[in-house]
């Protein structure tokens, strides 16, 4: 037998050869090429959801000159997705850092990335997919507190929660079904931005370049001047540009993994780039009226219907929608993973339930549904879980910088002792530290809040956007009495701390030996 189906059973057993010589059993369905392994992280960082949502908070925060952050956040996060995409070559197994933090470095450091980077993702879901029906309710013009079908919901629960049934089912029904209607999303999503940013360009456009430069007149001598107002609005950007390692988590699942999930990574993390920062200018140049964006809270709407008329501007709400819808499914799909990865370990509690492959489907379906139930969780508790997003981004950036320090202190043991396809060379220490500077710094960003006491008075309230009080939680429309006044983003580290630590150590989680602590494929011995 010969031909295209031949080559590909050729591949998909070497590719399962190195997850065997890793000491994993393939299990999964391995059908995803580049372009569908491409799109699951492109839709995870999914630019138009991004922007749609929180161009108003660099518009507002920071003027015109908000837009500057964008090449900034994606430089930073360049060298983090560089040292992802040749762990990705060695590693290209389901859970990203989580496998590849606790190959190369300490088990706990590795537990505790992961960890750290499933709530993260949990939380994520939620905040995504509440955005659904902020963007259903822009189209169909309801309100979000009004009852749903359902009259014991409002509109925004019932539609969150009709959007995390549907993605469940999706991930947990086959990996081929997701790809599909992700790719097509994806597909809808860059051709939509990149025809409005052109037409914007070309007939809508209002402003000269030198707009560009011009800030929303919030900096004072008392703050620092721009440089703090500039590091709150670069959150827009921050925000939006992560979850390029979801290339790497579905690596069990993509033919010739160890080449494809690296062009993944760096194809989704740069072709966002390009395609957002186009969309970001034509989006600032057809502004019709500056000082009036500052307080726009849909300012891309406004432009587009501005420079193209109300017609077009619907239909852009159908391409947000299609993206946001997209960018749920990918983040659960990624999450899954991740659960599916520890729990297979048994490194998660009902381990063996998680890591339980469906015959059927060939999916992780049983860890699709734990994450969807999680994810649901808080649209029972507050009618405001579209917050949780200040808290949940933050962790990402932790688990990120968690990860890249344990593969730092492997890198100075000599890793990596043999090549694979994406390789850093000598330069791969360099670009570490880099990746390690660059994710400090904006964890520090993530974590300062408006209490002029504690970090003076950086940015001042505005502060309250990036890192908002647990108190601004509401159920019922009534702040929850019972929160304490400390932010969202130390708040989230310091429970799943508690919770992980006490977990990790009444389980004996560091004195658990994996079934392998070689590649034999590679040479690469677990370090620690």
């Amino acid at each position: 037998m010969s031909g295209p189906s031949s080559s590909h059973a050729e591949q998909a057993a070497r590719d399962d050869a190195l997850l065997r010589s890793l000491g994993i059993k393939p299990e999964l369905q391995r059908t995803l090429g580049f372009l569908s392994n491409f799109a699951v992280a492109f839709s995870y960082i999914s630019v138009s959801t991004g922007t749609y949502t929180l161009i108003a908070l660099g518009l507002g925060v920071g003027g015109p000159a908000f837009i500057w952050s964008w090449p900034l956040v994606v430089l930073g996060q360049t060298f983090v997705a560089l040292n992802f995409a040749e762990l990705a070559s060695h590693f290209p197994v389901a859970g990203s850092i989580y496998q590849w933090s606790k190959r190369l470095s300490h088990k706990t450091l590795g537990w505790f990335t992961g960890w750290f980077y499933f709530w993260a993702g949990v939380l994520t879901v939620t905040a995504v997919a509440a955005t659904v029906p902020l963007v259903l309710s822009a189209i169909f013009n309801f309100a979000l507190s009004d009852p749903s079908p359902i009259p014991a919901l409002n509109n925004l629960v019932f539609w969150g929660l009709i959007s995390l049934i549907t993605t469940t089912m999706i991930n947990a029904f086959g990996v081929r079904l997701l790809a599909i209607i992700n790719n097509l999303g994806v597909a809808a999503e860059i051709l939509g931005m990149l025809v409005f940013a052109v037409i914007l360009l070309i007939v809508g456009r209002q402003q000269d370049v030198s707009v560009l430069m011009t800030t929303a007149g919030l900096e004072t001598a008392e703050t620092g001047g721009y440089l703090p107002i500039f590091a709150i609005a670069m959150f827009m950007s921050l925000f939006v540009v992560y979850g390029f390692d979801t290339a790497g988590t579905f690596g069990e699942e993509t033919l010739d993994a160890s080449r494809q999930a690296p062009r993944g990574i760096l194809t989704a993390i740069w072709l966002s780039g390009a395609v957002g920062f186009v969309f970001l200018l034509a989006i600032v140049l057809g502004i019709p009226d500056l000082a009036a964006s500052f307080a726009d809270p849909a300012p891309i709407a406004t432009s587009i219907k501005a420079g193209l008329g109300e017609q077009l501007g619907g239909i852009y709400l159908y391409v947000i929608l299609a993206a946001v819808y997209v960018c749920t499914m990918a983040i659960q799909g990624a999450t899954t993973r991740l659960l599916f990865s520890m729990g297979r370990d048994r490194r998660v509690p009902l381990g063996a339930t998680w890591g339980h492959v469906s015959h059927q489907f060939r999916t992780p379906a049983n860890a699709a549904v734990a994450v969807g139930v999680l994810a649901a969780i808080p649209f029972l508790v507050t009618d405001s879980p579209v917050l949780l997003a200040a808290g949940a981004t933050g962790l990402i950036y932790l688990s990120y910088f968690l990860c890249n320090l344990g593969v730092f202190a492997a890198r100075r043991k000599g890793w990596p002792h043999k090549g694979s396809w994406f390789s850093l060379g000598s330069w791969g220490t360099i670009i570490n530290i880099a990746a390690l500077l660059w994710g400090g710094s904006m964890i520090v960003n993530f974590g300062l809040w408006s209490d002029a006491s504690l970090f003076g008075n950086f940015g001042g309230d505005l502060r309250d956007y990036t890192n908002p009080s647990l108190t601004l939680l509401t159920s019922g429309g009534q702040s929850i009495s019972w929160l304490p006044d400390i932010p969202f983003f130390e708040a989230s580290i310091l429970l799943i701390l508690v919770v992980g630590v006490v977990y990790y150590f009444a389980t004996g989680q560091g004195g658990k030996v994996d079934q392998m602590e070689a590649d034999a494929a590679t040479g690469e011995a677990v370090i620690a």
